[in-house]
């Protein structure tokens, strides 16, 4: 029998992903989380043979997400093999995830039917699987399709890291031992280089990429 993990911060996705795979012979889902810490602390007890995840679950303030999220999976469960069920578009992350941990990236705009070729496929271990939609986005990302980041250097990463975390300009000036105008320049470069519009967009990007 094979067992599988799913976690989701809506119900409703847990409710339809459980309901898909129960059905096919051989499965057993075993866990149903809705955060991150719950997932780990059940894989920790009951390591799974396929964990299906979200990439992004903040339902609170101590909720763990994206690439920090894939990390202690594979540290918790080393021979789980992990399917990334999201509706991140950013070909940069999904490309990230499926290099550092992931087996399988399916998007929430696929058939559903798309993560139990996964599960299986990953179960198998047939190698790594792109949805066709991920794999659209990908491709379009390595054909020159989307924008292009630059890469940024260590000193806006750090300033980024520290403004997502609700540190002011002077702060992190204080903290780095920088002029604020220096901090103000290097935040502002950072986001042109990810094209990043707002702040908002900012915190959110630290945290789907594990920045913080």
């Amino acid at each position: 029998m094979k067992t599988v993990s799913i976690a989701d911060d809506h119900p409703i996705a847990i409710h339809a992903l459980s309901s898909l795979v129960s059905v096919v012979p051989g499965f057993n889902v075993v866990h149903e989380c809705l955060c991150g810490m719950d997932l780990l602390k059940k894989l920790r007890e009951e390591p799974t043979d396929v964990v299906v995840t979200d990439f992004s679950m903040g339902r609170d303030d101590h909720s763990i997400d994206g690439f920090v999220l894939l990390r202690k999976i594979r540290e918790c469960a080393p021979d789980s093999g992990i399917v990334l069920f999201t509706a991140q578009k950013n070909p940069s992350i999904l490309q990230r995830a499926l290099r550092q941990s992931v087996n399988a990236v399916v998007s929430k705009e696929d058939e559903l039917s798309e993560v139990i070729q996964a599960c299986l496929l990953v179960y198998r271990g047939e190698g790594q699987y792109c949805s066709p939609i991920v794999k659209a986005l990908i491709e379009q990302a390595d054909n020159g399709g989307g924008q292009k980041k630059e890469a940024l250097t260590r000193k806006e990463l750090d300033v980024l890291r520290l403004y997502a975390t609700g540190q002011s300009l002077i702060q992190i000036a204080d903290q780095l031992g920088r002029a604020v105008s220096t901090i103000s320049t290097q935040k502002h470069t950072a986001m042109r280089k990810l094209h990043l519009a707002s702040n908002t967009e900012l915190i959110r990007y630290a945290f789907e990429t594990g920045l913080i």
